[in-house]
């Protein structure tokens, strides 16, 4: 059902030019959202595109009244969203409009330039259609703002859940690193006795815990180099998910000059050493604990904002109080103020994503300037960084994504239902 009417809060990348304005004479208003209203022309717009994209199935998926219902109540949802970001004055920015307008140039296949020509074009014959379309950008950027910070927000994902989907990830990756190893086969056949294979395997472990106790494992394969019952191979590469494969157990390889054996594979006993481990892992990254000082801004005192948090600034830099003491009486960022304003561990582009990468300086208890985000007004503290691998950041990532993924369609329902028990709707049945 989601995936049907997700055009609703989308509508402007898929119907650029396909709706005359003129269609629409009837303008009644349909549904009060608070101080909002929602027309008739809105809902039949929606409807219109809706069945130009199915105007080749014969029988109609949903009946017209089922379908409008459900339209008007995803343009109130869209409303109550809307409202919310602008009750938190998020800004959007001429760079963001843009990105919007090249990612549908690239969706329809056509460039920036004729993209711009065909709206200049269609502007002719609708007034405002421009000024129209680019709003209807601003609103999604908007409501995809206010929505991912909401639920981010509402989404609790504790390190375990993410440990145990990273485990799974990982195990699943291993097979594919690459082993450096040399290994001493004792054979057997099936016509053997079990006496027979017994005696063997005990051999196989005298073998290693000679090794095991110092002697050379190099001069065990010229010991066995000669004994044509054994087979020696020394000092070549396979990947683990093969020496699984061939050995037929399931081996935790974790360092440089292990043995390990005696295994019993399909063709006898096995005793392994491991000279190198690569394991596609080696590109490190640095991330950074942040805590995070906000003061939301409001349109009308943008200047005001800024005077505020400088004073609180300078503030902090005299000692006059600390920086948990601001976060914990001044911080507007309520659901982040019991944790002391703490973001946790980010990477370089998540900040590089949010605040202006010119005004951050990443060296440890460093308390940036104000910086401007969407949100507002904020102060940094850097708490401090570490080293990690890129592979595991990625693959921690990918679970945190799995997680996150499983948990957004309650919380975002929760969201929802939260903006609609707390708004005055009203739908006017014509």
């Amino acid at each position: 059902m989601m995936k049907l009417f997700i055009f609703v809060i989308f509508y402007i990348f898929t119907s650029i030019f396909s709706v005359s304005a003129k269609t629409y004479l009837v303008d009644n208003i349909v549904a009060i959202v608070n101080d909002q209203i929602i027309l008739n022309s809105d809902v039949n717009r929606i409807l219109s595109i809706f069945k130009k994209k199915h105007n080749n199935i014969k029988e109609p998926i949903f009946k017209h009244d089922f379908l409008k219902e459900k339209v008007i109540q995803k343009l109130i949802t869209h409303s109550l969203m809307l409202q919310e970001a602008n009750r938190m004055n998020i800004e959007i920015t001429q760079e963001q409009i843009n990105t919007i307008m090249k990612n549908i140039a690239l969706k329809k296949h056509i460039s920036m330039h004729d993209l711009n020509k065909r709206i200049i074009l269609y502007n002719k014959k609708h007034h405002h259609y421009y000024d129209d379309y680019i709003q209807n950008i601003k609103e999604f950027l908007k409501i995809n703002i206010i929505e991912n910070y909401e639920l981010h927000k509402r989404i609790q994902i504790s390190e375990k859940e993410v440990n145990i989907i990273l485990k799974k990830l990982i195990e699943s990756n291993n097979k594919l690193k690459k082993i450096n190893l040399s290994y001493i086969l004792l054979p057997i056949s099936k016509e053997y006795s079990n006496k027979k294979i017994n005696d063997i395997k005990t051999i196989a472990k005298n073998i290693k815990d000679k090794i095991q106790k110092g002697y050379d494992f190099g001069k065990s394969l010229i010991d066995f180099k000669n004994n044509p019952t054994v087979l020696v191979k020394k000092m070549f590469w396979m990947s683990l998910f093969d020496i699984h494969n061939q050995i037929s157990q399931t081996l935790k390889i974790t360092k440089k000059g292990e043995i390990l054996g005696p295994f019993l594979g399909a063709k006898g006993f096995y005793i392994l050493k491991i000279h190198e481990i690569h394991n596609n892992q080696e590109n490190l990254v640095t991330e950074f604990h942040i805590q995070n000082f906000l003061i939301k801004s409001s349109i009308s005192k943008d200047g005001e904002d800024k005077k505020h948090i400088f004073n609180i600034y300078e503030n902090i830099k005299k000692g006059i109080y600390s920086f948990d003491y601001a976060v914990k009486h001044f911080s507007h960022d309520t659901d982040l103020s019991h944790k002391k304003g703490d973001l946790g561990w980010v990477s370089k582009e998540f900040l590089n994503m949010y605040f202006n990468k010119k005004h951050l300086h990443f060296n440890k208890h460093y308390i940036s300037k104000p910086i401007k985000s969407h949100f507002g007004w904020h102060i940094l503290k850097l708490l401090n960084t570490r080293q990690v691998d890129q592979f595991y950041n990625f693959k921690k990532k990918q679970a945190y994504n799995i997680l996150f993924i499983q948990k957004k369609i309650l919380a975002k329902q929760q969201w929802i239902n939260n903006l609609k028990k707390n708004a005055y709707i009203k739908i006017i049945k014509s």
